[in-house]
């Protein structure tokens, strides 16, 4: 076999390595810089601490050192091949993570200057913490990871162990058992209120009582520290390797202040509510005392925290050892009872405006769940009137107003705020591509669809092009009339200054052009450069899907190059064209992004593509007073 047939064997055998290793390739030499594979994987929020690459970025060391053939960058990810090609191909569950870690890190600094609220000082080790303390962890369910602030200082977990002896009893019982002994609603009481259901139950297993009777119910034969031991290494399963450190200072103050526990405890026995009914002995009842205060007095970090939060939302799963540590059914009953009871006397309202399970200890702890996505943690000691951390409270707020986080916003049909699971350019495309490819193809149909859906008619894309534009230009007069009777502003300028008239103008569409002038529009004068022997737009057709072909484009318009790493990854070519004929390189060109006309040209892209007025890229950037990406693209 000769060379060439050995080479082409090998990229036929490791053709998926090929096309990652090609989008890597960001100067299109046939090899990759280590740097730019470690960049790439941090970007994706993978970490060097993760396990499943601690093979991967040994190897890259050192980040200078050569670069990486095919054969020696197939060879060097092998060991965690699947996981790096989601990571460049922007496949993992928040494909632009570092847009959202961007995003993240904008509104812990916002909230970092809440001074609201009150520490816990009901018992001396409480009030001795640092009030100005504040971290955040999270961890998406494929392992990213982000940590902010004091993310890694050690807090009492205090009631935010609740979810978690909960589900350590349904383990070991099952739902039948556990929840003869507990109900499963929410008190509408404050969490130690002397309160049991009709049934002599407590409510559900985030108050006070509920939670004491959980902890009766964990290896209940057991002397006390071996059920201590069983609950930490329970813990070990879902912190991927952690074990909770024990504060005894913390336990004893618990106990000593412990009195309305107790009482709750025997108002409980009273009834015959916990196992065995009258014959639960007193024993018994002081050692589930125990037990519960001492998980209440374990400590964790955020980011620890964070990872157990992940455990929940990755369906029992925990997503760097990818062992199950709790049962899909345990983790389903968990959430149901965080989201309706997790938030003391805030949990309705919390449910209702944050739409997300969650569990608070006056620790300062909160811990949110958003299922199949994300688990994450805040530590703030300030607490409100109800006992919730304020800059939790506040973090989640601001959260849920800027990503589409709430359980029901898929219901609502959520267009303002940004879905993480989408590549942040395929969410800006999401919003402008569909109306304007309708637009200009005469879909009144869709149009109208998007319109109930709540999309603003008037919004335009990179370029200023708003679907007026579009329905103009192609003299679609049955759209331009729907989109007029809407109330469309007809006056929009592009980003020549051009009407939707002089688009109908130039096109010769009197009738559209009379309606428009009939609506108040003025022609601006059709400053579009237009090349006069230019026959027709596109000069290529490509078969791409038309959401990925404006993701491009806008990824480009905003120097995106991540953006359009992924993209080429999954196959998306850099030609690819929009409805005017414009592609990346026309985009990049105009916005004067040097780095992402290097990566385009190197990857293939034309620099003598035309759009819908003749226009190349070069002239883009010549007349945006970009002179030397012009004269490097009419070389």
């Amino acid at each position: 076999m000769s060379k060439l047939q050995s080479e082409q064997s090998f990229t036929h055998e490791h053709r998926r390595e090929y096309r990652i290793f090609q989008a890597l390739d960001m100067a299109g030499t046939g090899s990759v810089s280590r740097a730019v594979l470690a960049r790439t994987l941090a970007s994706a929020g993978l970490r060097r601490q993760d396990h499943r690459l601690t093979q991967v970025f040994a190897e890259l060391e050192p980040l200078d050192g050569p670069p990486l053939s095919l054969e020696a960058f197939a060879d060097l990810i092998s060991s965690a091949a699947l996981l790096v090609e989601r990571a460049v191909r922007g496949n993992l569950v928040i494909p632009d993570f570092s847009e959202f870690e961007s995003a993240i890190t904008a509104i812990f600094e916002a909230v970092s200057s809440n001074q609201d609220g009150r520490q816990a000082d009901y018992i001396p080790p409480l009030a001795e913490v640092d009030p100005e303390g504040f971290g955040v962890s999270l961890v998406t369910v494929d392992g990213q990871r982000l940590d902010l602030g004091q993310a890694d200082t050690d807090f009492s977990i205090q009631s935010t162990c609740k979810p978690f002896n909960y589900c350590f009893a349904l383990e070991e019982l099952g739902e039948e058992t556990v929840h003869q002994h507990i109900g499963r609603e929410p008190s509408g009481r404050g969490f130690n209120a002397y309160v049991l259901q009709a049934d002599n139950r407590p409510h559900n297993p985030m108050i006070n009582a509920g939670a004491i009777m959980c902890a009766s119910l964990i290896k209940q034969d057991l002397p006390t520290f071996k059920r201590v031991r069983h609950v930490s290494e329970s813990w070990r399963a879902l912190t991927g390797g952690s074990t909770p450190r024990f504060d005894a200072y913390m336990a004893m103050e618990e106990d000593r202040t412990g009195d309305r526990n107790r009482a709750l405890a025997y108002m409980m026995k009273n009834e015959g509510a916990f196992p065995g009914g009258e014959d639960f002995e007193d024993a018994n009842l002081r050692a589930a005392l125990e037990l519960y205060f001492k998980t209440c007095s374990l400590e964790l970090t955020a980011s620890e925290m964070a990872m157990a939060a992940a455990t929940l939302a990755n369906g029992g799963v925990n997503p760097s050892t990818g062992e199950r540590a709790l049962k899909r059914e345990t983790v389903r009953s968990c959430l149901s009872l965080m989201y309706s009871c997790g938030m003391y006397d805030f949990s309705g309202e919390f449910a209702f405006s944050i739409g997300v399970p969650a569990k608070s200890g006056v620790g300062g702890a909160v811990i949110l769940v958003v299922p199949g996505l994300f688990g994450l943690c805040t530590w703030s000691p300030r607490l409100d009137a109800v006992g919730n951390s304020v800059r939790g409270v506040d973090f989640a707020t601001r959260m849920v107003r800027e990503y589409a986080l709430h359980v029901f916003d898929g219901v609502a049909g959520t267009r303002e705020r940004i879905d993480p699971r989408i590549p942040y350019a395929r969410w800006r495309a999401s919003q402008t591509a569909e109306a304007l490819w309708a637009a200009s193809t005469g879909d009144l149909r869709t149009l109208r669809r998007l319109e109930v859906e709540g999309f603003d008619l008037n919004q335009g894309d990179y370029d200023g092009r708003t679907a007026l534009h579009l329905a103009s230009a192609e003299g679609h007069t049955g759209v331009v009339q729907y989109l007029l009777n809407e109330g469309v502003n007809p006056t929009v300028l592009d980003r020549w200054g051009g009407t939707a008239l002089g688009d109908a103008i130039q096109g010769s569409h009197h009738d559209i052009e009379e309606l428009l002038r009939g609506a108040g529009a003025q022609d601006s004068g059709s400053p579009h450069p237009i090349v006069a022997t230019v026959d027709a737009y596109p000069a290529e057709s490509i078969d791409v899907d038309a959401v990925d072909a404006v993701a491009l484009l806008w990824a480009a318009a905003e120097d995106d190059l991540g953006g359009i790493v992924r993209l080429v990854a999954n196959g998306v070519p850099v030609a690819a064209t929009d409805y005017d004929g414009r592609t990346a390189l026309h985009l990049a060109a105009a916005e004067g992004h040097e780095r992402v006309v290097d990566y385009l040209l190197a990857h293939g892209a034309q620099p003598g593509a035309r759009d819908r007025w003749g226009s190349t890229p070069s002239e883009d950037a010549q007349n945006a007073g970009h002179s030397s990406i012009s004269a490097k693209l009419a070389q």
